[in-house]
């Protein structure tokens, strides 16, 4: 930055910093609410999971006397309830599932339909435990005829399948964190220069006070660029924040009930820095320039609205489609290459060249709006109307 700048950047901080809202929204919330959220999620997921995995399923059973055998061997992971309206009770949530057994053709097996609630993850996990619990006794009952015969049943195994996972047990925790941690950052990118970034552009026009801006010695684009430092400074120390008490809490505590560790290794600290520094100044700089176009902080609250639904899209749609950051064009998209980029790298599945592609991208948006930032100083008309 030139001295200009430098010195625009240095008052509008300092006002920012006797802000007690962005203080504490930007800077005191992240250090005492991330590591509550990062660690408290999982938590409560995985107690939840392991509570309806541990409990047996309450199912309701239509024609019950065909099923016997299999319900008597299935004890341990099913309780048998009752109930004058099987699927009224399922719906209701009073079950978890329905068996209805049907007659068996003349030498042929029962016939089974399985009832369950795909809204309810309790019922997927008894639909899951049914269908289990059948294949253990078809099993055995096939074992016991086929010992009876002499026959061995593993020779009649045509393939015995082994899965491993390519990602070691280290690794667990942080394919967790790649769904935790750019959604995170991202969120306070926003967050932390959002008060700033209404006040130097918005609330000064409201306030009266940018016409005598306009006339002091810097140059228009040296206003927009050291008000964007501003906004950058605590954007990025929202971040931080974030990452320092996140990876704090996790040291102490597992992300993952299996023991993986959520640990950042020291060679992916540079990426992970250069993309999330790339990212918040794109935000940043977006920001700024919607609130300079804005009449009022209202009107830039509002215009903020489409930004954080396309970003906080853009990181969801990392996590429910992560194949798309196979193609290369997405990196040149800066609604969704920083979703993208941040979790490839913790993963490390983003090439060198896709992580180009996306840095260059980020910063080709940032200097397009802090252009376009100078060139709203310069209209006199959009300035004072």
């Amino acid at each position: 930055m030139g001295r200009a700048a430098w010195a625009v950047f240095r008052k509008e901080l300092a006002e920012a910093l006797r802000d007690r809202r962005t203080l504490t929204l930007g800077l005191l919330i992240p250090v005492l609410v991330m590591p509550a959220v990062t660690l408290g999620l999982p938590y409560l997921a995985r107690r939840e999971e392991r509570r309806l995995r541990e409990s047996p399923a309450r199912v309701a059973v239509i024609g019950g006397e065909h099923l016997v055998p299999f319900l008597a061997f299935a004890a341990d992971a099913l309780v048998v309830v009752r109930s004058p309206d099987p699927r009224g009770w399922l719906r209701a949530g009073r079950v978890a599932a329905v068996i209805e057994a049907r007659a068996p053709l003349p030498g042929g097996p029962v016939r089974v339909r399985l009832v369950y609630d795909e809204a309810s993850a309790a019922s997927l996990v008894a639909r899951r435990k049914v269908e289990e619990a059948l294949a253990r006794f078809s099993l055995a009952q096939l074992r016991e005829e086929l010992a009876g015969q002499g026959v061995d049943p593993v020779a009649l195994l045509p393939v015995e399948v082994e899965a491993v996972s390519i990602r070691s047990t280290e690794e667990a925790g942080r394919v967790e964190l790649a769904g935790l941690l750019p959604f995170f950052m991202t969120i306070w990118m926003m967050l932390g220069g959002q008060y700033a970034a209404l006040d130097l552009g918005a609330g000064e026009r409201e306030r009266g006070t940018l016409p005598g801006l306009l006339v002091t010695p810097p140059g228009r684009f040296e206003l927009v660029l050291g008000k964007f430092a501003t906004v950058f400074t605590l954007a990025t120390a929202s971040v931080v924040l974030v990452i320092a008490s996140v990876l704090i809490a996790l040291s102490r505590f597992s992300i993952t009930g299996d023991g993986g560790s959520a640990a950042i290794p020291l060679r992916l600290a540079l990426p992970l820095t250069g993309a999330g520094l790339a990212l918040a100044a794109a935000l940043s700089a977006v920001q700024l320039l919607l609130s300079l176009v804005a009449r009022s902080v209202r009107e830039a609250q509002q215009l903020f609205t489409p930004l954080y639904l396309l970003v906080v899209a853009g990181v969801v749609l990392a996590q429910l489609i992560p194949e798309w950051g196979q193609e290369r064009w997405l990196y040149l998209l800066p609604g969704l290459n920083g979703a993208y980029l941040l979790r490839g790298v913790l993963l490390e599945t983003v090439g060198a060249v896709e992580g180009a592609m996306a840095l260059a991208a980020l910063g080709a948006a940032t200097v397009v709006a802090l252009a376009a930032g100078a060139v709203v100083y310069r209209r006199e008309a959009l300035v004072s109307g």
